[in-house]
């Protein structure tokens, strides 16, 4: 998985979609499917998650 803040939207995408027989090139683009996990109050600066992965935390504006 694959999370990332753009603005104030938390984003995820699950590489696991990808099926194996799909034939990729170098260079050419994922089709992949982003989900919205939510938005935050704060601008988020960054972004960390628990050590088995369940959990994700929002820093930003000295928080």
């Amino acid at each position: 998985k694959i999370v990332w803040a753009k603005h104030c939207e938390i984003q995820q995408v699950n590489l696991k979609q990808l099926s194996s027989d799909q034939q990729l090139n170098d260079g050419e683009k994922v089709p992949l499917n982003v989900k919205e996990l939510g938005s935050c109050e704060i601008y988020p600066q960054t972004l960390s998650h628990s050590p088995n992965g369940r959990f994700v935390v929002v820093c930003g504006d000295g928080e």
